[in-house]
């Protein structure tokens, strides 16, 4: 409860709007190949849209599969436990759990095709990379959710490229 107090604090934790253009920042992992250059769910998001009083949520983001980069569309649908649910390489679940007008972290749970589940941390923003405080809040939030601190890869840096 104190590291999530602390993560409250270093994001700023306000009331912020979802929708708009925003771009990755970093993503952790506990499956870290899923994310790895060319990872599946290494996703380069690049806008959020809320429908219906935000029971659905669009992502448009970008990723790079083969050397060609594509764009991608999902909405997720709230689900009764405030989770969204989406079907993208294999079954998802992800939740905005903390949100500053200039930075959002989402947890995630993936299942893929092959039942193998992939616990994930996205932090989107306005293109400016994190604090070192920042940083360090998400190390701790990390290994809250049982992912190794070795395992948060900086996205922003590649996000011009992609």
């Amino acid at each position: 409860m104190v590291n999530f107090l602390l993560l409250t604090l270093a994001f700023g934790l306000a009331r912020a709007e979802l929708e708009g253009k925003w771009v990755t920042i970093a993503i952790a992992a506990d499956n870290v190949n899923k994310i790895e250059e060319e990872g599946p769910l290494r996703l380069y998001v690049r806008e959020l849209t809320c429908s219906e009083g935000c029971n659905k949520l669009g992502v448009t983001f970008y990723i790079n599969a083969n050397g060609q980069c594509s764009e991608t569309k999902l909405t997720g649908y709230r689900q009764e436990d405030g989770t969204y649910r989406t079907q993208f390489e294999g079954d998802g679940r992800f939740k905005p759990v903390y949100a500053t007008p200039d930075n959002i972290v989402f947890i995630c749970q993936n299942v893929d095709r092959a039942g193998q589940t992939t616990n994930l941390i996205y932090v989107v923003g306005k293109g400016q990379p994190l604090t070192p405080e920042q940083y360090e809040k998400l190390e701790e939030f990390a290994k809250e959710q049982n992912i190794p601190t070795e395992n948060i890869r900086n996205v922003l840096a590649t996000v011009e490229r992609s």
